[in-house]
């Protein structure tokens, strides 16, 4: 499958009213100056973040920080000038794609998407009115949705396909496969949570 196939599928998974439109586009623009004044702000804070951590830090091998600091300013330069074209889709579908090979795991993109957003909705309500804020923090929203959607399902069609072609079992037997393991982890789930809900019940007996 290729990638502009890929993110068209995926975006069309992704409800309707939870997609940017042009017009989101339009009105983010117009927020321009103040997205720009923080870009410093928002590039030093996260990777002091991911610095400080042991286990987010373990992911980022082989670039030094002046350089992966660079790349998030240029993601972020092209993110926030609101240009919601199939090229700036396509090219958050393959940030998904990259990191199969680089190993970073899902939460870890979806919980440092998640202060970048905290970062900007909390001075979007210091700096305007509520009502304005909340306008432009919904547009935010919709935006952490479809790129967290395209990262992470891009990620996991990757991965999939490479294992399909790695094994040469087709969809079919591969999709039985993985219910059968999901079926084995669901049952070890509800094993675990009857266990701990029984040692709770006797703890407070």
């Amino acid at each position: 499958m290729d990638l502009s196939t890929t993110t068209q599928i995926i975006l069309q998974n992704i409800p309707v009213f939870m997609r940017p439109t042009p017009e989101d586009g339009q009105k983010l623009r117009q927020y321009n100056e103040f997205f720009t004044r923080y870009q410093s702000a928002v590039i030093t804070g996260f990777y002091d973040l991911i610095y400080s951590d042991v286990a987010a830090h373990a992911h980022i091998t082989g670039m030094t920080r002046q350089q992966r600091e660079m790349i998030l300013h240029e993601w972020y330069r092209v993110t926030m000038s609101a240009q919601f074209d199939d090229l700036y889709w396509n090219w958050q579908a393959l940030m998904g794609i990259i990191r199969v090979k680089h190993n970073v795991p899902n939460s870890a993109v979806l919980s440092m998407w998640s202060w970048i957003m905290s970062f900007l909705q909390e001075r979007l309500l210091e700096e305007y009115p509520p009502a304005e804020a909340q306008a432009v923090i919904h547009i935010l929203h919709k935006l952490h949705a479809t790129v967290c959607g395209l990262i992470i399902e891009s990620f996991i069609v990757t991965r999939q396909e490479a294992i399909t072609r790695a094994s040469g079992l087709n969809d079919r037997i591969l999709g039985r496969l993985v219910n059968i393991e999901i079926d084995q982890l669901v049952k070890q789930g509800q094993t675990l949570v009857a266990e701990q809900t029984q040692l709770k019940m006797a703890a407070a007996a």
